[in-house]
């Protein structure tokens, strides 16, 4: 996967005008797009799936895997079905990981230039956040995958809280 710590310091000028894929998703009650590279699939959670809750998180079932599973659905205060809920599928840290969100949008290009830092007090709060674009009319944030995941990735990886 492609992360934004893992920025390339040797960039070239022309590189920071070429255009990058990003995937945008509705999830957390906002827009928000990740570099689309990590992306393996995009699905509707289906009884097949059998997701399952597993010690402190939910796991799923994905091509004869078991991988974790991750609601990044909006909170609506009630418990809402996940069956046919919008799933990502993502490698993260070379292993696959699910996301539930609420929709998924047409992929985008956008020219890596045309990415805008975000505040820092905004980066303390949410610091999976890297930054934000303008696409169709709407602000859209951009994020790590890696960073989103990190806690996560630590608990069903390797059983930290």
């Amino acid at each position: 996967m492609h992360s934004f710590d893992d920025t390339d310091p040797y960039m070239k000028f022309s590189d920071m005008f070429a255009q990058i894929r990003l995937q945008r998703v509705k999830a957390l009650g906002t827009e928000l797009a990740f570099d689309a590279v990590s992306l393996c699939e995009l699905l509707d959670l289906a009884p097949i799936h059998a997701p399952v809750r597993l010690g402190k998180g939910l796991v799923m079932s994905y091509e004869g895997q078991i991988i974790p599973l991750v609601d990044f659905r909006s909170s609506s205060g009630k418990e809402k079905p996940m069956t046919g809920s919008r799933l990502v599928v993502a490698n993260v840290q070379h292993c696959r990981f699910a996301l539930l969100v609420d929709r998924i949008r047409e992929p985008v290009n956008v020219d890596y230039a045309a990415i805008r830092i975000p505040d820092q007090a905004l980066v303390e709060r949410c610091p999976y956040l890297v930054g934000s674009v303008g696409c169709d009319g709407d602000e859209v944030h951009l994020i790590d995958l890696e960073r989103l995941l990190g806690p996560a990735i630590r608990t069903h990886l390797h059983g930290e809280d």
